[in-house]
């Protein structure tokens, strides 16, 4: 049995049909038992330096109270979710994204099917990227540097990380985006990583979110680009794990977003490469 949240500071673009239930933010549904007030007053006041990943670090406590009997939890977004097929057109901008026209799919009758699939694996996550240089120097070159060292040694403290492993995520080169904040994924596993991320997170905006307030608009969002990419490498880990270093391309779906009219999605990432081969072939071992 699968339950599917959709974390979201209004309302969502998505049909509703595509999810189960809401994670509310900001002004969104105020009065919910699934806002994020009501369920860490702690990430509703950090939302305007945690955006998003406010509504992400309260879901293990979300899932533990409306969903103890599923299996499979899927994530999704404001507009985003990870789909098992292509579908829509690939965007210009962005790497392995693709951008949904929503009413002319609904037009076509063509969505029936992608809220209703589970995947065997139990996983379904966005589509690799790769970076020549290291997913650090990437997230260095457009964010601050210090702050992906200071979120790594807090890992490291709590126990998230060790050495090792610190190391490899210091060298990673491959980055699934949204990591294990969108897509879907065995409930228990989910729960016990999520946690994790929620921890780092808390203590490096109790540290350092002097600091972080004072970055502009964008940059001021660090804890949550932070997190996507200890997500991702976490993840990564644990996949390789399971498949003995050869995971299936089919664990691997389309991030999609919701358009409308014809516009398109509009985000930098920088130059990376797709990686989406028959099977994702990966060095990194083990660690904590």
């Amino acid at each position: 049995m699968i339950h599917r949240y959709c974390i979201s500071h209004t309302t969502p673009q998505l049909p509703s049909s595509w999810y189960d239930r809401c994670i509310a933010l900001g002004q969104f549904q105020p009065d919910s038992d699934l806002h994020v007030r009501q369920l860490d007053h702690y990430w509703h006041e950090a939302r305007p330096v945690a955006y998003g990943a406010a509504g992400s670090y309260v879901l293990p406590i979300a899932i533990r109270k409306f969903s103890p009997q599923a299996d499979l939890i899927e994530i999704c977004s404001f507009r985003k979710r990870i789909l098992p097929y292509p579908a829509g057109v690939e965007a210009k901008i962005f790497p392995t994204l693709r951008e949904f026209d929503l009413e002319y799919a609904l037009a076509e009758d063509d969505v029936a099917s992608q809220f209703s699939w589970e995947p065997g694996s139990g996983f379904l996550v966005a589509q690799p990227l790769y970076f020549k240089n290291t997913v650090y120097r990437h997230y260095a070159s457009i964010y601050r540097s210090r702050d992906f060292h200071d979120y790594t040694s807090i890992a490291v403290e709590m126990n998230v990380l060790d050495s090792c492993s610190a190391s490899q995520f210091l060298a990673a080169k491959h980055f699934i985006p949204g990591g294990v904040e969108l897509g879907i994924f065995p409930r228990s596993w989910l729960v016990d990583v999520l946690s994790k991320l929620e921890a780092v997170g808390r203590v490096f905006l109790e540290r350092y979110g002097y600091r972080v307030r004072e970055y502009d608009k964008y940059q001021v969002r660090a804890v949550g680009f932070l997190s996507e990419r200890l997500g991702s490498f976490l993840l990564i880990r644990h996949l390789m794990d399971i498949y003995s270093n050869h995971i299936p391309a089919d664990v691997f779906g389309y991030m999609t977003v919701i358009v409308n009219d014809g516009s398109r999605y509009s985000a930098g990432l920088g130059d990376v490469e797709s990686d989406r081969p028959d099977r994702f072939r990966l060095k990194i071992r083990n660690g904590k």
